[in-house]
């Protein structure tokens, strides 16, 4: 448990601070909007707006990025958490090689329980060879960003231009919340329409 702490004439329990915070959270993660999490929770809903504008490193579309095979997987991933993606995959040819000698069923459950999970990004860059990259394609519904990393079939890892993938990722995150914030100005716009509406039906 972690210490107490003294405000004034107010003892503080940290754990419990933080117990509500997440409680909000994993409401709000679970699709609760602002007002049914403040409810469950206890809160006002201002505070929750409150909470999640602190805490929040961007916002628009869930963005994911795979990259195989590579030799600097760690500052690919590193890039991806820079910019907040969402879901990140990358593996070296090694790491490959040993997935495919593990069992069949076990491999397959794994892509299948990936490919499931990608369905739920509008935007996934993928870094791979060319083939891969048109099969992704074909079977995601996502907006598929491919960077090539060399002909099919690739036997061995290959280094990723850091500053490249950044400069394409950033592209990316300005592009998704710019559609972020159309939408939200759209659905501003609709709020005014509909009030207007309803204060001109009021006069009538």
């Amino acid at each position: 448990m972690r210490d107490m702490i003294r405000i004034g004439k107010k003892v503080i329990s940290p754990d419990k601070l933080f117990a509500t915070l997440n409680e909000v959270l994993q409401a709000r993660a679970r699709g609760a909007t602002q007002a049914e999490a403040a409810r469950e929770v206890g809160v006002s809903r201002s505070f929750i707006s409150n909470l999640e504008s602190l805490g929040e490193v961007r916002h628009g579309a869930r963005v994911a990025m795979i990259a195989f095979p590579v030799a600097n997987g760690e500052e690919v991933r590193a890039l991806a958490e820079e910019f907040s993606l969402d879901f990140v995959l990358t593996f070296s040819q090694s790491e490959r090689s040993r997935a495919e000698l593990g069992e069949a069923r076990d491999m397959l459950n794994h892509l299948l329980d990936t490919l499931v999970e990608l369905t739920d990004y509008s935007t996934v860059v993928v870094l791979a060879s060319d083939l891969r990259i048109k099969t992704l394609k074909r079977i995601l519904d996502s907006d598929v960003i491919g960077i090539e990393l060399g002909k099919s079939p690739l036997n061995d890892d290959v280094i990723v231009d850091i500053e490249q993938l950044r400069s394409v990722v950033s592209g990316i995150i300005e592009s998704v919340r710019d559609e972020y914030s159309a939408g939200r100005a759209n659905e501003r716009e609709r709020g005014r329409r509909v009030r207007k509406a309803w204060d001109q039906l009021k006069r009538q």
